[in-house]
């Protein structure tokens, strides 16, 4: 059996080939069963998109992502919807069905796509500046205004820093991650930001399979998590989201915080290689 694939890259910048979140999409999974695209995605070592039946309006699709259990992801769902309209020859927004869960997929400008963020329920974080400095690696007054645990289609702690500079200088302490995501009864998934001077956002995201720590160069639900925290603060609006750069893959994340509290996430789309896998 010959798979055709595309490789992908979502949230990145239209000129950089080696900018985004890198993603596999397989155009026509169709005759795959769960145990082959796990192991597909696996060989391919990122996360693979599998497109199992689609439309120009509508698509169900599968998500795998090596060494995780993560079902849903906002990379994959804009990767895929890019490569169904594509296929068809068009561009107009479709409702994606990833499981028992439906996405409206919008187009917006040229392979921009925009999708809304799961609803979220967040609580205060109770820990002391200590902690939560030691945790990542930054002087007590770095820690710069109410840090939460928000829960939506991933959980996680969005930490508000000083400066774009106490972003860079993030360093997170493994074992305190896991401890502390433990304690929390959450993921162990952390996102630092700070807003620059032009109204814009930097940030890291961290989060820790296997026990370690990984950065992620771009994720759409970090960038969701930061929205519901902005929405229970009452700042909304568009913002543009910078991520990625420490990891060398240069990420652009757009947010959109509604009045009514919705939280939209979307980005660009890169396709910049092609093949077929043999099983």
């Amino acid at each position: 059996m010959d798979l055709s694939f595309r490789l992908i890259n979502a949230f990145a910048a239209s000129d950089d080939p080696f900018s985004g979140n890198a993603i596999c999409v397989f155009d026509d999974a169709a005759g795959l069963d769960a145990d082959q695209m796990s192991r597909l995605a696996q060989q391919m070592n990122i996360e693979c998109a599998f497109l199992i039946e689609t439309s120009s309006s509508a698509a169900t699709i599968a998500i795998e992502v090596p060494l995780s259990d993560m079902k849903l992801s906002a990379s994959s769902i804009i990767g895929a919807a890019h490569v169904i309209s594509q296929m068809h020859q068009t561009r107009e927004e479709m409702v994606i069905t990833v499981g028992d869960t439906q996405i409206k997929a919008r187009p917006e400008g040229k392979d921009n796509w925009t999708i809304p963020a799961a609803p979220a329920t967040t609580r205060k974080l109770k820990s002391t500046p200590q902690i939560l400095s030691s945790l990542v690696g930054l002087q007590m007054s770095a820690i710069s205004g109410e840090v939460m645990v928000v829960e939506s289609t991933r959980s996680g702690v969005v930490l508000p820093v000083a400066s774009p500079e106490d972003v860079r200088r993030t360093r997170l302490d493994a074992r305190m991650l896991h401890s502390y995501a433990m304690l929390l009864n959450t993921e162990p998934q952390i996102y630092v930001w700070s807003k620059r001077e032009d109204g814009s956002i930097e940030s890291r995201m961290f989060y820790g399979p296997g026990g370690g720590v990984i950065e992620v160069a771009a994720t759409g639900s970090g960038a969701a998590n930061l929205g519901a925290w902005l929405a229970v603060h009452g700042e909304f609006g568009r913002r543009r989201i910078y991520q990625g750069a420490a990891v060398g893959r240069p990420s652009m994340v757009d947010l959109e915080v509604k009045e009514s509290g919705q939280v939209l996430v979307g980005g660009h789309i890169n396709q910049v290689a092609a093949g077929t896998f043999t099983l």
